[in-house]
């Protein structure tokens, strides 16, 4: 597939649409503060957390309270909502997708909730995608490739004319796993030598290469 002329661009969220490290270090830390009494990040916890989900987080410090301790993190996310922010030049890459006749859409391990308030603080619009698809549509997640499969179900799209973007190595290998490719972003949650070694299409160190990746040759981003 050429990612230059692939009609469908289906897009992973955290770490490559929407930046919400600091919404999620907030919610850690009033978690961490109002139902343990202690300080976030614990020293037990891998050096890059925030590539964790939520509740492997939890389960590793307090396996026992780990699914009280994801609640409180639900709850308190939305109060660090206006922490989320928006990769420079990420709202207009989909608009200029949408331009050139194309259809992005989201695939994403996050929930419902949390996805439209990441997109509304960052001023995506959800009608902008040909198809949606977060942590309750499927019971696998990423790098399973059931959430891929069901977005190209949901946008009318053959693997064969589609490509996939994301920050993660599990975006690489539930492309991979789908027959498509994937370009890998290093501005997100993980660095290139965490994933040239998976084989990804290309990596993007901005949103201007990406859109460069994807031939948006008109496109003038901001570097992330």
């Amino acid at each position: 597939m050429n990612a230059k002329t692939a009609r469908h661009v289906l897009f992973d969220l955290d770490g490559t649409l929407v930046d919400t490290r600091a919404a999620v270090e907030c919610s850690y830390r009033k978690v961490f503060a109002q139902v343990l009494d202690r300080d976030f990040p614990p020293p037990n916890l891998p050096a890059e957390v925030f590539a964790m989900r939520p509740a492997e987080v939890f389960h590793e410090v307090e396996p026992s309270r780990a699914e009280e301790l994801y609640e409180a993190y639900q709850r308190s996310y939305p109060t660090c909502s206006d922490h989320v922010r928006t990769f420079d030049g990420a709202a207009e890459l989909i608009g200029a997708l949408i331009a050139d006749d194309r259809k992005p859409s989201l695939v994403t391990n996050k929930g419902l909730e949390r996805t439209l308030l990441d997109l509304s603080v960052a001023g995506i619009s959800p009608d902008q995608f040909a198809a949606i698809v977060t942590a309750e549509d499927t019971q696998e997640r990423k790098p399973h490739p059931a959430p891929i499969l069901l977005g190209l179900e949901r946008a009318g799209a053959e693997a064969a004319n589609a490509i996939y973007v994301g920050d993660g190595p599990q975006d690489i290998l539930a492309a991979r796993a789908c027959g498509m490719e994937c370009i890998s972003v290093t501005y997100g949650f993980y660095e290139a030598n965490e994933l040239k070694g998976l084989g990804p299409r290309a990596i993007a160190a901005s949103i201007d290469e990406l859109a460069e990746e994807l031939g948006i040759g008109a496109f003038r981003g901001t570097a992330a």
